[in-house]
């Protein structure tokens, strides 16, 4: 009996989920067992213990399974924080959509009317404000230019095709393919395009073609344009000289001069001058309406108010995935403090509930039309300063950075925080296809076990029916003989 009980002692060793222990032991018992039994996950005995060996390893495995599960639910977790986040972003998208769509509708809002558009006309662009400017032109300027001497006669003047262009008194070289008019016009568009513009005309006939450079200075203002060749032979016939643009601005009775005929007279207002008429004022007039600025404020208050309700559906007695997470909290505060911007100004205008859009205690904003036009019939440059622009300041400066600061594709703090989910449900999906190996190979040793056990309980308990027969055998035979 003592061999036996050692054998039995050594089957029923004790199995551990990992380690290398597990495997020397799988190892030494599938040797004394039966291919079946050693291979197979199933456990099926031949004893009369070989339920209560099956419900040894069920319940090993269902304890080895609880980590698993765990790890499951935490997987669950986190896949239904990233949707609810996901969700949310995709909102707050709509909701930075908005808030450029104030930026442009308050540009929009503005047209410029000109007196004489025959000598300029206007641009209103972001920044500008409703007034009255004027402007007098007295010489709208001209480019310098000149013109191929004599028929261009490329490579035969010049084998080398080597040219060199001259500016005022700077001399460029001019690497042209092949010396012709129009390699020569390319090579100078291409390296001097932002001084000079060279182009290829012809001054002959069609039957009889005469093709020269012509070159036109980018600026206004009097300079040299030129073209020599290798031996500083020049080759061009300066035209009209040029000169400087002048204009005065408001009867200020300060004459501007200006290399260019666009100009920026205003913050948002752009005037291009096309003819000179000294002695006569060109009034433009920039005014505006707010139907622009009305329906875009309108629709910000819906983006608004959509962010508003997923943040407030992760918080109660039916809270979302997010209740509890750092981000909530942080994308609360950054939603809410664009409805509460406030602004020091001195124009009336300190916050948005001036233009119409009021914060309610449930947290969403309404807004109402009549307001913002009581605010910009009075002073449409109050509302433009409040407003401000997305790269000027005011709040569309203060809501714009604060957009891009959550969804910044690379630093957003709704961004990191994904690919923080991600990253965690990645690692758990590794830790439980481990476990899930680590429980799989348990099984098979443990089951390995009980089938070894199995076959020695079920030895013993045939050895033990041998006996019992034999001894109930003697006993009839005892019996007979002292009958």
């Amino acid at each position: 009996m003592s061999t036996i009980s050692s054998s039995l002692s050594t089957i029923l060793d004790p199995v551990t989920v990992s380690g290398s222990s597990s495997s020397s032991t799988s190892s030494s018992t599938s040797s004394s067992t039966s291919s079946t039994s050693s291979t197979s996950s199933t456990f099926t005995g031949a004893s009369d213990y070989s339920t209560d060996l099956q419900n040894v390893i069920t319940r090993a495995v269902a304890i080895a399974q609880l980590p698993v599960t765990e790890l499951t639910n935490e997987q669950t977790t986190l896949a239904e924080r990233y949707s609810a986040l996901s969700a949310i972003g995709t909102d707050l998208t709509s909701l930075q959509t908005a808030v450029a769509g104030i930026d442009t509708a308050l540009s929009a809002s503005y047209g410029a009317a000109v007196s004489n558009p025959d000598v300029v006309t206007a641009a209103v662009g972001t920044g500008a404000v409703a007034g009255t400017y004027s402007i007098e032109v007295e010489s709208a300027g001209a480019y310098a230019s000149s013109l191929s001497a004599s028929r261009w006669a490329g490579t035969g003047n010049d084998a080398g095709g080597t040219y060199s262009l001259v500016i005022g008194g700077t001399s460029y070289s001019i690497a042209s393919t092949d010396g012709s008019a129009s390699s020569v016009a390319a090579a100078i568009n291409q390296q001097y395009g932002d001084q000079v513009q060279a182009t290829v005309v012809n001054v002959g006939s069609d039957a009889n073609p005469d093709q020269r450079v012509s070159l036109q200075a980018t600026k206004l203002g009097a300079q040299t344009l030129d073209i020599q060749d290798s031996n500083s032979n020049s080759l061009q016939t300066q035209g009209a000289d040029g000169s400087l643009a002048s204009y005065i601005v408001d009867a200020s009775g300060n004459t501007v001069t200006s290399d260019s005929r666009s100009l920026t007279v205003a913050t948002g207002l752009t005037l291009n001058i096309l003819s000179a008429d000294s002695g006569n004022p060109v009034t433009i007039t920039v005014s505006g309406n707010d139907n622009a600025l009305s329906s875009a404020l309108s629709s910000f208050s819906t983006a608004y108010n959509k962010v508003v309700t997923d943040l407030q559906a992760q918080r109660g007695t039916s809270a979302g995935p997010l209740q509890g997470q750092t981000i909530l909290s942080a994308l609360t505060r950054a939603v809410g403090n664009l409805a509460t911007y406030s602004s020091s100004s001195n124009s009336g205008l300190n916050s948005l509930a001036a233009l119409g859009l009021k914060l309610g205690e449930n947290g969403q904003l309404t807004f109402t039309s009549a307001t913002l036009d009581s605010a910009y019939s009075s002073s449409p440059s109050a509302v433009a300063s409040l407003l401000g622009s997305a790269t000027g300041g005011g709040w569309l400066l203060s809501a714009t950075s604060s957009l891009t600061n959550l969804l910044d594709p690379s630093t957003g703090l709704v961004t990191d925080a994904e690919t923080s989910i991600q990253t965690q449900s990645t690692s758990i999906t590794s830790q439980i296809t481990a476990k899930n190996a680590q429980i799989a190979t348990m099984k098979k040793n443990l089951t390995a076990q009980m089938a070894a056990a199995d076959a020695m309980i079920a030895t013993i308990e045939q050895q033990g029916t041998y006996i019992t027969q034999m001894l109930a055998a003697e006993k009839v035979d005892q019996q007979t003989i002292n009958g």
